[in-house]
């Protein structure tokens, strides 16, 4: 179908930037926002009521077109408003909200203009807006500018200036630099939690770095950040808490809390909640976290969906169901777009404690094919426990071999992996005579397997 993308730009469009584009069509005189205009007011946005109205509008336009010309113009339309949504996102979330970007690309602009004045009063504006924006690459752009245009003033007096701006770029690509540095462990350790064996074999050599980076780097974020790299990369044994333990160490330590350590503290947080998750602690100490995480959301302009979703989840399991509900309806909102799974799965798991079997079946049968690893084979699980509940041996075997066979495809996540073969085994001996396995300490059951064996 043709609008795709630009179904899911309305879509995705915020309030604010609803309105920003229906007063666009408003106050233009050109024919195709003013019916735009009429779609956006009138009808529901969807894909195929999108796609009548493009089509719809191009036959009363151009009755006489072939259809591979009406084809292209549908095409042609949907690119225009496609150039114009895109342009009132950049608006909002970069010129209006990133005032160091804006500056810089007015001083960038007005350079060819030659007004000397006006571009280095931009580029100074950059300068200190980036600086309190804690953005280290406008920083690098703004210093540069500052620096080409003393030299073009041709003004001997100013080459102090150039030496002192100098020294704070050389400053700032250290910075930069250490930070990637980071960020390149921070990936790695990311991609062992998901996929150990493209890891394993390098594992000794990227411990040994990361040791040897924390002596070299002062910086207490960027150190912390490594120890939390550490930390990842011991998922399997108990220096994960040492190592996690160590980077709060750090950050306790810090005074000047700026966004960037509230980014970070943030992460942190949630990646404390979801190991301790799979490390099988308890739900009131889940909770205990959860609610850490979610009081300290108010520094931010958005709520994380993802800590929302364990606080709701864990919330249901310790059979507060009715204000789980009323917190999962309050914020909706935040579960738009790739977002929708995580609340089918909260509302499939509400309704399988209420035994409302039918209607949970419904939403984890559109998840377990879902590419989320985590959601596939949690709600493979739940489905095969309902089943049980049911007595529907007939479907049973065959979701139970094809769980197996998903568990085996993706045996190289060690997130939860022997949890679920361990709670997929005892769920199959519920309805038939299975083989013994191995002592396993249940102890280390996520909240959640404990609950699909109860």
């Amino acid at each position: 179908m043709i609008g795709n993308k630009l179904y899911n730009l309305i879509k995705d469009l915020s309030k604010q930037q609803q309105n920003n584009l229906l007063l666009k069509c408003r106050n233009s005189n050109d024919k195709r926002l003013v019916l735009f205009k009429n779609y956006l007011a009138n009808h529901e946005n969807t894909l195929d009521n999108l796609n009548v109205f493009l089509i719809k509008e191009v036959n009363k336009t151009w009755p006489n077109s072939s259809e591979k010309e009406k084809e292209l113009k549908v095409r042609r339309l949907t690119n225009f408003y496609t150039s114009i949504i895109e342009k009132i996102i950049l608006e909002d979330e970069y010129l209006d909200k990133t005032s160091s970007f804006r500056n810089i690309l007015l001083a960038n602009f007005l350079v060819k203009k030659g007004n000397t004045d006006l571009v280095n009063h931009y580029y100074d504006k950059a300068y200190l807006k980036s600086i309190e924006e804690d953005e280290m690459i406008y920083q690098t752009n703004a210093l540069k500018g500052k620096i080409s245009m003393i030299y073009a003033s041709q003004n001997e007096k100013k080459i102090e200036k150039v030496f002192e701006y100098n020294q704070k770029l050389a400053e700032l690509n250290e910075s930069i630099y250490k930070k990637s540095i980071t960020d390149y462990y921070n990936n790695i350790s990311n991609i062992y939690l998901e996929k150990s064996s493209l890891i394993k074999e390098e594992k000794s050599k990227y411990l040994e770095e990361i040791k040897k980076h924390i002596l070299e780097i002062n910086n207490p974020l960027l150190k912390s950040s490594l120890y939390v790299s550490l930390a990842k990369l011991n998922f399997e044994n108990e220096s994960l808490f040492e190592y996690l333990n160590e980077a709060k160490k750090i950050m306790n330590q810090i005074e000047l809390k700026d966004k960037s350590y509230f980014d970070f503290e943030r992460k942190l947080n949630f990646l404390e909640l979801r190991l301790n998750f799979f490390k099988g602690k308890e739900v009131d100490e889940l909770i205990e976290i959860a609610d850490t995480i979610f009081t300290d959301q108010t520094k931010f302009s958005i709520i994380n969906n993802n800590t929302l979703f364990y606080k709701i989840l864990f919330m249901i399991l310790d059979d507060n169901i009715e204000e789980a509900q009323q917190l999962l309806d309050k914020n909706h909102i935040y579960f738009k777009g790739e977002g929708k799974i995580l609340e089918q799965f909260l509302k499939a798991v509400i309704f399988e404690k209420a035994k409302e079997y039918r209607k949970a079946i419904q939403l984890l049968q559109n998840i377990i094919y879902s590419s989320n690893y985590f959601f596939s084979i949690f709600s493979r699980l739940l489905l095969i426990k309902i089943y049980i509940e049911q007595n529907k041996i007939s479907v049973l075997k065959s979701l139970v071999d094809s769980t197996q066979r998903y568990l085996l495809l993706n045996e190289e996540n060690p997130l939860g992996m022997e949890s679920h073969q361990y709670v997929l085994h005892q769920l199959k001996a519920k309805y038939m005579v299975v083989k013994g396995r191995k002592d396993f300490d249940t102890q280390s059951l996520t909240v959640f397997h404990k609950y699909l064996l109860n």
